[in-house]
């Protein structure tokens, strides 16, 4: 819920929960057409079948080339990293 209220006060076109555009059904958490970013919040870390899951996602990620923002426990600093990280893929906030 915080990455999605940063997203729309920042006024940054997203969409929740989309499907990769590949064969494998896999959704990541958040996309921005802008830049095509996708967006992973990695938050159950203690979790063994989460981060099995974590490891094949991010897989796919790098085997399909997608621009990925990882987040952790990162996410209680979104205005400190979340702006600099977008615009590193060419999406900038407001």
């Amino acid at each position: 819920m915080h990455i999605d209220n940063w997203l729309y006060m920042a006024e940054i076109v997203h969409t929740y929960e989309r499907k990769l555009p590949i064969e494998e059904d896999v959704y990541c958490d958040f996309y921005i057409p802008t830049g095509k970013v996708y967006i992973e919040y990695w938050g159950y870390e203690n979790d063994f079948k989460y981060l099995e899951r974590k490891k094949t996602k991010i897989k796919l990620y790098e085997k399909y080339g997608f621009k990925l923002i990882e987040l952790n426990d990162d996410i209680k600093n979104l205005n400190d990293i979340f702006s600099r990280l977008l615009l590193k893929h060419g999406v900038q906030a407001y």
